[in-house]
């Protein structure tokens, strides 16, 4: 199970945490009454008969989120008893059905099985259902579709005023969830050395839907976070590339992070003070579920351009990106946010975005290895590509991911990520990410 943090949690005075079969007793025995992100259901849903758990789904999608637990009986929306349901896969798939009945279907929801007992196939089992950025999700059959929603303990129905409402709200959530990403973008940047003429990718990722009830992250819960980016990140590229990771340069050790604005912050810093500035590399866990990361990506070596002879590349007319950079970057944000997003509450989808930092507005230039000469390869040998042009404006990079995304799913999101990076520069080429993908 991820580490969420659901209503169950707050009702029995929980950590944040993975649900057990044991807490489940516990709120039986307490008697905790369900609320609007709350819902006990005694039975699993019928084969043929998905309809009613349809409803509920959809209903606590369209209403913020919250978690469903079936193989629990209730009187009068209080805990009453356990029942015990199958914990077996073919029983869960019914759950997922039901999911996937909605119009749109929910998506990222996570069902997780508790046996009462070691090998045992009966329990519970907890559908921790996200709050959805594409509500309202509509449920019934042929043209007779209606939007639920919980209010309270119970499911109610949208009219019609409200059905427009909900669907201007999702635009506009949309809409604004793009303008803090911008926001959070220009934030970062201020915290960035840029005076010396670097160069900066910059990334930041934040839940799609915000989050129903936000738990601060503690010191070792953002030292996690990071150490398990970093792990899935090198994972995802699959072998050494000539050019450092972002999350692999932060010191995550959780005495070396410094507090921030409602945020945890691990940066490289050399030349400390008042008006000090991150000077290579800077990472951010937001205690919304937000993240930001940013890496200097201009080699401090000389740069030439691939052609006979080799032209220098003057470092006062260009800001240069490493090619390699590109891609351990788009690897590093993808799977930070990842583990972000397992973290949070309910967080549903994440939106991700990648820019370019400078001082000034002079054209970008993307610089790699010289991989046609056989051989050794060494740092002398970097420079553009002689097909390779400048940009004057970098374009910035979006994408989404969502808690049901595979690993595959994972690293084809970094892939493009970088492939829209390096095509601006006149390249398709990938040699870490597309490696990675084919083993």
């Amino acid at each position: 199970m991820s580490n969420p943090w659901t209503p169950l949690h707050a009702a029995l005075n929980l950590p944040r945490g993975p649900l057990t079969y044991e807490h489940i007793v516990q709120a039986v025995s307490a008697g905790v009454v369900e609320e609007a992100g709350l819902d006990w259901k005694q039975e699993l849903p019928q084969r043929g008969k998905v309809e009613e758990t349809t409803k509920d789904i959809a209903a606590m999608a369209n209403s913020g989120g919250g978690v469903i637990i079936y193989g629990v009986a209730e009187s009068s929306g209080r805990a009453e008893s356990v029942s015990h349901v199958s914990v077996m896969e073919a029983a869960r798939l019914m759950i997922l059905s039901a999911a996937a009945s909605a119009q749109p279907m929910v998506q990222g929801m996570e069902l997780h099985a508790l046996p009462d007992s070691e090998g045992s196939d009966e329990g519970v089992v907890v559908a921790i259902v996200p709050g959805s950025p594409n509500a309202p999700h509509m449920v019934g059959q042929k043209h007779l579709y209606g939007a639920p929603v919980r209010n309270g303990p119970t499911t109610v129905w949208l009219d019609e005023r409200a059905i427009e409402r909900a669907y201007s709200e999702r635009f506009t959530l949309r809409s604004s969830r793009n303008s803090l990403l911008v926001a959070m973008a220009e934030d970062l940047r201020d915290r960035l050395s840029l005076i010396n003429g670097e160069t900066w990718l910059v990334g930041v990722a934040t839940p799609l839907a915000p989050l129903s009830r936000q738990s601060d992250l503690s010191r070792s819960e953002a030292s996690e976070l990071l150490n398990l980016g970093e792990g899935r990140s090198r994972k995802m590229i699959g072998k050494a590339a000539e050019f450092s990771w972002a999350l692999g340069e932060v010191e995550s050790l959780p005495a070396m992070l410094r507090v921030g604005r409602r945020r945890w912050v691990a940066e490289t810093v050399y030349r400390d003070g008042p008006d000090s500035r991150s000077e290579d590399v800077h990472a951010e866990l937001h205690h919304d579920g937000s993240i930001g990361l940013a890496i200097k990506t201009n080699p401090t070596y000389e740069t030439v351009r691939f052609t006979r002879p080799q032209v220098p590349l003057d470092k006062e007319s260009y800001k240069e990106i490493l090619e390699g950079a590109v891609e351990t970057f788009a690897a590093d944000i993808v799977s930070l946010a990842f583990e972000a997003m397992r973290k949070s509450q309910n967080a549903g989808a994440y939106s991700l975005r990648i820019e370019a930092a400078r001082d000034g507005n002079m054209p970008f230039v993307l610089v790699g290895l010289n991989r046609a000469r056989a051989g050794w390869i060494s740092e002398r040998e970097v420079g553009q590509d002689p097909k390779g042009r400048t940009i004057p404006r970098f374009h910035p990079v979006e994408s989404e991911i969502r808690p049901s995304d595979t690993e595959e799913d994972l690293v084809g999101i970094a892939r493009s990520l970088a492939l829209e990076i390096v095509e601006q520069f006149g390249t398709q080429s990938l040699h870490y990410l597309a490696l990675s993908a084919a083993t």
